[in-house]
């Protein structure tokens, strides 16, 4: 039984007025879930990336990228389009019990055109490479990623070796490129095709050691691992996936000086300035800090999901839900794409303009499995409930599903299937919440923790209400407050109301004191419960207030691309 079949089956029975049931990918009708409902959204990309077009991802498109051959943008990265088509397949097959049978046949057909020197694409030169050297380097390494993923779904000799052989391509390149010269050559300036391009092997090499338990790629990635460094103006993408793999690293020897190293650039980043009011981060550190990159917004969601997994600490999971409920989730375009959004003056997302087909729609994808994967954990019997998101929970003695209607009436819903032994459900009380309260079967249950058995029906109530805060950590100026309602960043946007934004709108000032509750529509991706209708000084006749629609920004993905301001001169009035 699949995810989506999981859920269905719970529509028989009865949880209040509200079903499991979800309504087909292609429905025209709205979601009962809006806001945040994660199926919703990992569907909408899934669709994109097996059936949307402009262009398709058919597997000719995704041979032409193992071939290098030219024509269409970002030829020279071979194997990065492909590599993440594979990856996210694959780990959603895994994550959500799908079948693609696509995927089976173009891998047949793609291990065929690995050059005998191990890589893929059309040439490398390892005497005096170029701009062009790296990109394949870039590229075979996301290819080598997603080959383990796929090994990992259906293992298969073939695949492996044909990971194997590309990470010892890479191991017949360490003497050379694991060197501060190579580090020097290809500085910042060369952005994507930067140093970034060998250090993010640290992925696939400690995927490939996990794999085979071959010394040799556990040694390489240590050696790559120590040469990671977070570089002004460099690609925060390429960045991110090297210090993920030295996490990968520590998950497969259990060695916690790396635990120890990830925690240290999770710090760096943190303290860096260039987390944005949205939870995410950009493209580029700064000081070219001037969009976002889903692929990095995704990296800093899996890196902090990966972060509490190791530690148990708060502050990763609040990040992770923070870039989840916001930046994530902003960034998903109504077609399923994911792409950049172009900051505006304060630093902070103003409007998601480019569909990055190449290389984000695929990271997006791949997102979704490890959003899955840790909004549950286990230890022993004991089971949290860390993500107040759709999830699931399998398990020899227990299975387990949550649907969250956090968007509409704040609420979790979490259905006990199975339970062959007793074991106890822990409910997170997020940072944002005021407090969270607990239904047992139709009953009140005090307390977070219960011990649970099958057919128990769980709903969780989380209480919250309109947060009024500083922006001056995460802006580039100070003076300027942001708005959330739960965990939902809010802000106004021309999609909502379009006159809000004249030539001096960004120096309104919002009346705090006035704030209050607004009634819109529910519809496939709005979050009824954090509408908010404010009034507002205008800047240009201070002497008549007007009224601002203020709705969260995650509400992006259900129209076409808006301009948002999410940071305001706040007074209380």
């Amino acid at each position: 039984m699949n995810r989506r079949q999981l859920l269905a089956s719970a529509a028989a029975l009865p949880l209040a007025a509200r079903s499991f049931a979800l309504k087909p990918a292609n429905s025209n009708e709205p979601s009962p879930a809006t806001g945040q409902p994660i199926l919703d959204r990992y569907q909408l990309t899934l669709d994109r990336v097996l059936h949307g077009s402009q262009p398709a991802y058919t597997s000719e498109f995704l041979m032409d990228d193992l071939r290098g051959a030219p024509g269409r943008r970002f030829t020279n990265f071979s194997g990065d389009l492909s590599g993440r088509w594979i990856g996210a397949l694959a780990s959603s097959s895994v994550a959500f019990g799908e079948r693609f049978d696509v995927l089976h046949h173009f891998l047949a057909a793609a291990i065929k055109l690995q050059h005998p020197e191990g890589y893929f694409g059309k040439s490398f030169d390892a005497t005096n490479p170029g701009d062009d050297d790296m990109a394949l380097l870039w590229g075979n390494g996301r290819l080598l990623v997603g080959l383990l993923e796929y090994h990992a779904l259906s293992p298969d000799p073939q695949i492996l070796a044909a990971a194997r052989n590309l990470g010892n391509f890479l191991l017949r390149l360490a003497p050379q490129f694991n060197s501060q010269q190579m580090s020097d050559a290809f500085n910042a300036a060369h952005f994507a095709s930067s140093y970034i391009c060998w250090t993010q092997q640290t992925e696939g090499l400690a995927a490939l050691y996990a794999a085979t338990r071959d010394m040799r790629y556990r040694d390489l990635c240590a050696s790559i691992a120590t040469r990671i460094q977070r570089r002004p103006g460099d690609h925060v993408h390429g960045y991110l996936c090297s210090v993920r793999g030295i996490l990968d690293l520590y998950f497969a020897t259990k060695d916690r000086a790396w635990l120890g190293r990830t925690v240290a650039a999770w710090n760096d980043v943190s303290s860096s300035g260039d987390l944005l009011i949205t939870g995410g981060v950009p493209e580029a550190w700064s000081p070219k800090k001037k969009r976002t990159e889903g692929c990095a917004e995704c990296d800093w969601l899996r890196l902090n999901l990966a972060l509490h997994r190791a530690t148990g600490e708060s502050r990763y999971i609040d990040a992770a839900e923070n870039v989840l409920f916001n930046d994530f989730s902003m960034n998903q375009f109504s077609s399923g794409d994911f792409g950049h959004a172009i900051l505006d003056e304060f630093g902070a997302p103003e409007s998601v303009q480019v569909r990055a087909w190449w290389c984000c729609t695929l990271h997006g994808l791949r997102a979704f499995a490890d959003i899955e994967r840790h909004a549950f954990r286990i230890e022993e019997a004991e089971i949290f409930y860390d993500l107040p998101v759709d999830a699931s929970l399998h398990t020899g003695s227990i299975s387990v599903a949550s649907q969250s209607f956090l968007a509409t009436d704040r609420t979790t819903r979490i259905r006990v299937h199975r339970a062959s032994m007793p074991h106890a459900l822990n409910i997170r009380k997020p940072a944002w919440a005021e407090s969270v309260t607990l239904r047992r079967n139709g009953r009140p249950y005090p307390g977070l923790r219960l011990d649970v058995r099958a057919g128990d029906e769980i709903e969780a109530i989380f209480n919250m209400s309109l947060r009024i805060t500083s922006a001056d950590e995460v802006l580039a100026v100070r003076g300027r407050s942001a708005l959330h309602y739960g965990p939902w960043l809010l802000g106004a946007s021309t999609a909502a109301q379009p006159e809000y934004f004249n030539e001096l709108y960004a120096q309104n000032i919002l009346i705090s004191g006035s704030a209050r509750e607004a009634s819109p529509a529910p519809a496939r991706f709005t979050v009824p419960v954090a509408a908010t209708t404010a009034s507002v000084i205008p800047a240009e006749f201070p002497g008549q207030n007007i009224q601002v629609d203020l709705r969260a920004v995650a509400e992006q993905t259900a129209f076409e691309p808006a301009k948002w301001i999410t940071s305001f001169v706040a007074h209380p009035g």
